[in-house]
């Protein structure tokens, strides 16, 4: 249940970023480093949305397996990786877990977390929401949200609680790339 809570939580915030800075914006955002986006909503209210290039992860997938629920097999697949990173200056290793919802238009909706290990055995985590595509190639591009959480006081402690907006992309191979942007 608390899972849930999780990605209902994820969702809805996913869902804000995306309705906010619009998909023109985000490109122009990717385009550029750091940005500040000034987006204008139907309201005629102005909106200010800075992002800073602060996330890069190189990681590696196990092959999928089908997860069973209720003893049936769904088409939901779960995927571990670890991988190696940088969030805001500090170098981590990672090892996640991320479940792949396909839906029937194509579109894959992407939730897992990961636990982060700083040079000093400093943990930290963060969980993440995505929505992506699988090319014939057998890529997956996606952009989502990520969620940092650290001890305050420790090394990760400059990524206790931020939010990074990100673009990942998997090879057939398993091997993927990821770089993200502060929300601030």
């Amino acid at each position: 249940m608390n899972n849930y809570k999780i990605l209902l939580v994820t969702t809805i915030v996913t869902a804000a970023v995306i309705l906010a800075i619009g998909p023109n914006n985000i490109q122009k955002a990717m385009a550029q480093s750091p940005n500040t986006i000034n987006a204008t909503p139907e309201t005629n209210a102005s909106l200010t949305i800075t992002l800073n290039p602060v996330f890069t992860e190189n990681d590696k997938s196990t092959p999928p397996k089908a997860v069973v629920i209720n003893g049936t097999h769904g088409l939901q697949v779960q995927v571990t990786y670890s991988g190696t990173g940088v969030v805001k200056g500090v170098n981590f290793s990672a090892i996640g877990t991320v479940l792949l919802i396909p839906r029937s238009d194509g579109v894959v909706d992407l939730s897992g977390h990961a636990v982060i290990t700083a040079g000093n055995g400093e943990k930290g985590n963060y969980t993440f929401y995505s929505i992506g595509r699988t090319g014939a190639d057998g890529t997956t591009r996606d952009n989502g949200a990520a969620f940092f959480h650290s001890n305050p006081s420790g090394k990760l402690g400059i990524v206790n609680n931020i939010v990074v907006v990100f673009k990942d992309k998997i090879d057939n191979a398993g091997n993927g790339t990821t770089i993200g942007w502060e929300w601030k």
